[in-house]
C-alpha cells in the first residue's frame, strides 16, 4: 500500500525505541483546503482534523484515516477523493501529537519517572507545503519526557 503525502515518523529518544501507537490528527489551517472539517468558520481553534492515525509498532505514519464526515466537496480542495488521500494540495498544515496518553500507556520502569508523565500533553507541528508542492513531506519527531525536536525528513 502506497503511503500518503503527508507522513510522520515518532521515535521515543527517553527510552530508545519507536513510539508505537501514538494518537495523531492532521489540519489543513490555510490553502485551497482551509478549514476542512471546520464548521464553517476559518479560526483555528474551529478547525477539525481531516484524518487521524495511530503510529505502527515502528513509531510510523504511513496512511491516515480520512474523516468519513468529510464532504466530497471539502475532501476534493485537500486532495482527497472516493476517501483516499491522492494529491498534496499546497498549504499550512498541522500535525498534532498526543504525547500525554502515550507515556501514560508505558510501564513506569520504562520511563525517566515513574509517573508517566510528560511536559507537553501534546505536540503541534505546523508547516507549509509549498506551491508546487513536493511529492510526499515526512515529518519526524523525536521525544523524551520533557523534549522535543522535529524537522523536514526525506
Amino acid at each position: 500500500m502506497a503511503n500518503d503525502p503527508i507522513t510522520c515518523h515518532i521515535l521515543d529518544t527517553a527510552n530508545g525505541r519507536p513510539a508505537a501507537n501514538v494518537t495523531c490528527a492532521i489540519f489543513c489551517l490555510s490553502g485551497a483546503g482551509a478549514g476542512a472539517g471546520a464548521n464553517g468558520n476559518d479560526t483555528e481553534t474551529s478547525i477539525k482534523p481531516f484524518a487521524l492515525a495511530k503510529s505502527n509498532k515502528d513509531g510510523r505514519v504511513g496512511q491516515w484515516t480520512i474523516d468519513p464526515k468529510l464532504t466530497n466537496a471539502t475532501g476534493e480542495k485537500i486532495g482527497i477523493s472516493n476517501g483516499t488521500w491522492t494529491v498534496l494540495i499546497p498549504g499550512i498544515y498541522k500535525i498534532r501529537f498526543q504525547t500525554a496518553k502515550y507515556f501514560k500507556t508505558l510501564p513506569s520502569a520504562d520511563t525517566q519517572n515513574s509517573q508517566n508523565r510528560t511536559f507537553f500533553p501534546f505536540i503541534d507541528v505546523i508547516f507549509e507545503v509549498n506551491e508546487p508542492p513536493d511529492h510526499h513531506y515526512h515529518v519526524p519527531l523525536l521525544l523524551s519526557n520533557h523534549s522535543y525536536t522535529t524537522y523536514r525528513g526525506s
